[in-house]
C-alpha cells in the first residue's frame, strides 16, 4: 500500500494520498474483495495515464532541444562550404559515430544495434546520410538561406507522411500546409529567376534541398512507425555513412587540409547537429507530440534566417521574408488538429465578413 501512496504523493499530492488511504481502509474493513480490486485498478489506470503524459512531455521537450541545435546548423555549414563535400561529411558522420560508440560501450548496448535487419540500416542510411549530403551539397550550389528554407519543408511533409500511418488521419489542413510551403518556395525561386535569370547552379542546389526534405521527412515517419528501434541506431547510420564518404572522398576528391576553425566547426556540427540533435529528435518523434514539434519548427526556421542575416551570410530581401512567412504559416496550419483548424477558419470568415459589411457603399 505504502509504495502506491508514495507514487500518488508524487503525481497527485496530499489529497490523493488521503483519499487513497481512506478508501483503502473502508474497503478493507468491509471485506469486499470485488470493490477493493476495482478501487486499486482505477488508481492504477490513473497512475499509468499520468506517467504516460509525463513521458510524452519529456519526449517533446527533447525534440525541442534538437530544434534549438538545428537553428545554428546553417551558420556552421556556411563556414565549411569550401571543403570537399565527402570530406566534410566524413568528419561530421565520424564525430557523431564516436559519440554514440562511447555511449554504447558505457552502457553495454552494442547487441541492440548490431542485431537490426538490413532494411533498417538502408532506411537510416537514406534518411540520415543522404539527406545530409543533399543539404550540404545543395548549400555549395545555392545561397544557404534559400537551401535551408527549402529543406525546412520537411515539417509539413513529416505531418503529411505521419498522418498516413496506422491510427493517424490525413486532413485538409495537412494539404493546405504543404501547399503554403510550396508557395513559399515558388516566391523564392520566381524572384531569383526574374532578377538574375535561370541559373542552373542555383537550381541544382534547390533540387538537392527538396530531395533532402523528402528523405528526412520520410525517415521521421519511418522512425515514428518503428518505435522499438533504439535511438543509438542514429550513430550507427552515421558510422556507415562516414565509411562510405571516406572511400568516395579518396576516389573522387582531392584532400584539402581544413583550417583549425573549419575542422572544429565540422566536429561541432557532427557532435551537435548530426549526433545529439538527431538522437533527441528521434526520441521526440517516437514518443512525443510530433504535431506540436512540427508546429514549433517555424520558430527555428525564422531564428536560423535571423542568424544568417545578422552574421552577413545572406542579404535580407523582401522575397526571402515572404517565402519564410509562407513556409512558416504552412507548418503552423499543417500541425493544427481538426477542431482548432475549424475554429481558425470560422474566425477568419467572420472577420472577413465583418470587414465587407463595414465598407461604405460607393454611389453610382
Amino acid at each position: 500500500m505504502w509504495g502506491r501512496v508514495d507514487t500518488l504523493y508524487v503525481h497527485g499530492g496530499k489529497e490523493a494520498c488521503k483519499e487513497y488511504r481512506v478508501g483503502f481502509s473502508n474497503l478493507k474493513s468491509k471485506h469486499n474483495p470485488t470493490a477493493y480490486k476495482r478501487y486499486t485498478y482505477s488508481h492504477s489506470v490513473k497512475r499509468n495515464t499520468t506517467l504516460h503524459e509525463v513521458s510524452v512531455k519529456r519526449a517533446t521537450y527533447m525534440g525541442l532541444g534538437a530544434l534549438a541545435m538545428w537553428t545554428v546548423e546553417p551558420l556552421l555549414i556556411s563556414e565549411v562550404n569550401e571543403l570537399p563535400i565527402f570530406e566534410v561529411l566524413a568528419i561530421i558522420f565520424f564525430s557523431s559515430f564516436l559519440l554514440t560508440a562511447f555511449r554504447l560501450t558505457k552502457h553495454k548496448r552494442w547487441h541492440l544495434v548490431l542485431k537490426q535487419p538490413a532494411f533498417v540500416w538502408i532506411a537510416g542510411l537514406m534518411g540520415i546520410c543522404m539527406s545530409d549530403f543533399a543539404y550540404i551539397y545543395g548549400a555549395q550550389h545555392a545561397p544557404i538561406a534559400h537551401v535551408d528554407l527549402i529543406d525546412y519543408l520537411w515539417p509539413c511533409l513529416v505531418v503529411a507522411f505521419t498522418s498516413m500511418l496506422p491510427k493517424e488521419r490525413f486532413t485538409a489542413q495537412h494539404s493546405i500546409g504543404a501547399l503554403l510551403g510550396f508557395a513559399g518556395i515558388y516566391v523564392l525561386v520566381h524572384n531569383e529567376v526574374s532578377q538574375n535569370g535561370f541559373n542552373l547552379h542555383y537550381f541544382i542546389g534547390y533540387g538537392l534541398a527538396l530531395i533532402g526534405a523528402f528523405l528526412w521527412s520520410g525517415y521521421s515517419a519511418f522512425s515514428r512507425y518503428n518505435k522499438h528501434l533504439p535511438t543509438e541506431m542514429i550513430g550507427m547510420y552515421c558510422g556507415l555513412g562516414a565509411v562510405l564518404c571516406f572511400f568516395l572522398h579518396l576516389q573522387f576528391e582531392t584532400f584539402v587540409m581544413p583550417t583549425f576553425a573549419q575542422g572544429s566547426l565540422s566536429v561541432i556540427t557532427g557532435i551537435s547537429g548530426a549526433g545529439i540533435a538527431y538522437q533527441l529528435w528521434d526520441y521526440g518523434v517516437k514518443f512525443g507530440n510530433v504535431y506540436m514539434l512540427s508546429s514549433i519548427t517555424y520558430v527555428a526556421r525564422i531564428a536560423a534566417m535571423v542568424l544568417l542575416v545578422m552574421f552577413g551570410k545572406e542579404p535580407l530581401t523582401l522575397s526571402l521574408v515572404i517565402a519564410c512567412a509562407l513556409a512558416s504559416l504552412g507548418v503552423f496550419v499543417s500541425s493544427l488538429d481538426t477542431q482548432s483548424f475549424k475554429r481558425l477558419c470560422k474566425r477568419a470568415m467572420s472577420h472577413f465578413g465583418t470587414e465587407i459589411q463595414a465598407r461604405p457603399e460607393i454611389p453610382l
